[in-house]
């Protein structure tokens, strides 16, 4: 620990590059990130989704290491990088096994799942969205956020990833309560049971700002609220950009880092080469 050391944010390992849904390379990530003067740069291709052809494919996985590796020799004594992975609920065994070789492992969910075993992302489009709720869930938006914990938490706890992410992700294009009140008492209910099983065992949650930077969100994952009973359980917090360009690697984390204040937060957590650094606020 050290929670002596000041702003700003030196971190940012929640990345996509060209290897899945990026807009970059990850050559040009890291050129940015040396130029901003990141200490620690990761990067997390999304695992594959075989129902989506969606992701990094488990045969891809040597080539995507192989780069981040030779971008760590190429940026050594400079620049930290780091090779990790955003898993997901629908990873296939195969690429689960590889991603305990790398240096993290991010762990999220992009979908639910309906009663009648269909897979509904809940992050691509608003009409996906919309569709979601009305054909795998008969008009019920709280069927699909129940359904999106009770899949992804269980699966999340056995993982035990080195970060929890977008843990309210079903909230980004719910802006102004377009598809449901995140008011709503069942509603915050149901966030609330997710968290605190994952705070059960100390799993350390993102503060992510992919949903601002794309325009969908005024505020970060996850939504105040769930920010306050993190707070006053004790849990950790780290900031992420869940980045899909180089432009955007610490795109909001001023603002987190102040949301987090706001929150009663007093210090922050970044992932180094030799593990978790706390920063106080």
């Amino acid at each position: 620990m050290s929670g002596g050391q000041r702003l700003p944010l030196r971190a940012s390992v929640h990345n996509h590059t060209t290897f899945c849904d990026g807009a970059d390379t990850p050559a040009a990530m890291a050129a940015t990130a040396a130029a901003l003067g990141l200490k620690t740069l990761g990067f997390s291709g999304h695992g594959y989704v075989p129902e989506e052809g969606f992701g990094i494919p488990p045969e891809r996985m040597g080539a995507y290491c192989d780069e981040v590796r030779r971008l760590q020799s190429a940026y050594a004594g400079q620049l930290s990088i780091l090779c990790g992975i955003e898993l997901d609920t629908q990873t296939p065994p195969e690429q689960l096994v590889q991603a305990g070789e790398l240096d993290y492992r991010i762990g999220s969910s992009h979908a639910a799942q309906d009663p009648a075993g269909r897979f509904w992302t809940v992050d691509d489009t608003p009409q996906l969205f919309e569709q979601a709720i009305r054909e795998g869930f008969s008009g019920d938006a709280l069927a699909l956020v129940r359904a999106y914990y009770r899949q992804f938490v269980p699966w999340v706890r056995a993982l035990r990833p080195e970060i929890v992410g977008h843990l309210d992700l079903m909230t980004k294009f719910n802006e102004g309560g377009r598809f449901f009140d995140e008011e709503d008492a069942r509603y915050r209910a149901l966030a609330l049971e997710a968290l605190d099983a994952l705070l059960e065992d100390d799993l350390m949650l993102e503060v992510n700002t992919g949903a601002v930077s794309r325009g969908w969100r005024r505020l970060p994952y996850p939504a105040p609220f769930l920010l306050r009973r993190i707070r006053e359980a004790g849990g950790r917090v780290t900031v992420t950009a869940d980045a899909h360009s180089a432009a955007a690697l610490t795109f909001g984390f001023d603002k987190a880092l102040d949301l987090l204040r706001e929150s009663g937060f007093h210090s922050v957590w970044e992932l180094a080469a030799d593990g978790w650094i706390e920063r106080g606020l």
